[in-house]
């Protein structure tokens, strides 16, 4: 079961199509758009009293990724845009169908335009500010060339997490309504083969239905 836990009144909203992994953690300010899907062991924490997390509809956050933010403003990731394995992101925004490569940071205030691509292991610097199309790589990250417009791939990747996200589902895994109290819709907590509601308190069993 995700943890998906409220932060000082703030819990996260979670669009009814997407794909929560077992052990993803959502916590405090934190929005799911339709068909987004977070993977397993990533952790999304949105424990900023100011400035939240937002995940665009049809967009991949996959496994050990790390997405925080802080008072430098909100995390913004756009619509069908592919966050690789272990990549680590705060306080920035990601334009629509851009690929994050595997183990990238992106830092503080960095903007990054619609269908980038960043090269895995790239490190993109405070406030750079990343014009559509590019591709990125090295630490810290340099521009290397614009995309040509007929690299339709990048748009491939956000659909095909899509379809995969919808077989997980279908083998239910991962539904976010697992995890909502079907009392008061609140988060809900496994602890000691308890399930416990984070909002009311109620408690079942996990062997209850």
């Amino acid at each position: 079961m995700a943890i998906i836990l409220p932060f000082k009144g703030k819990q996260p909203n979670i669009a009814s199509t997407a794909f929560i992994a077992p052990n993803a953690v959502l916590v405090g300010d934190v929005t799911i758009g339709e068909e987004a899907s977070i993977w397993f062991g990533a952790v999304l924490r949105g424990d900023d009293p100011d400035n939240g997390i937002i995940i665009g509809a049809g967009s991949s956050i996959q496994d050990n990724c790390v997405i925080h933010v802080g008072g430098w403003g909100e995390t913004r990731i756009g619509e069908q845009v592919t966050i690789g394995h272990g990549a680590k992101l705060e306080s920035c925004e990601i334009g629509d169908r851009t690929v994050v490569g595997m183990n990238s940071v992106i830092l503080q205030n960095a903007r990054i335009g619609i269908e980038c691509v960043i090269g895995a292991n790239s490190v993109v610097l405070e406030k750079s500010d990343i014009p559509n199309r590019s591709l990125v790589v090295g630490a810290p990250g340099v521009i290397k060339r614009t995309l040509d417009e007929n690299s339709d791939w990048i748009a491939r990747g956000g659909t095909h997490y899509i379809n995969l996200s919808r077989e997980y589902l279908e083998q239910g895994l991962g539904q976010p309504e697992t995890t909502l109290c079907e009392l008061c819709g609140g988060p809900l907590l496994e602890r000691h083969c308890k399930i416990i509601c984070l909002s009311c308190g109620y408690q079942r069993d996990c062997s209850d239905p």
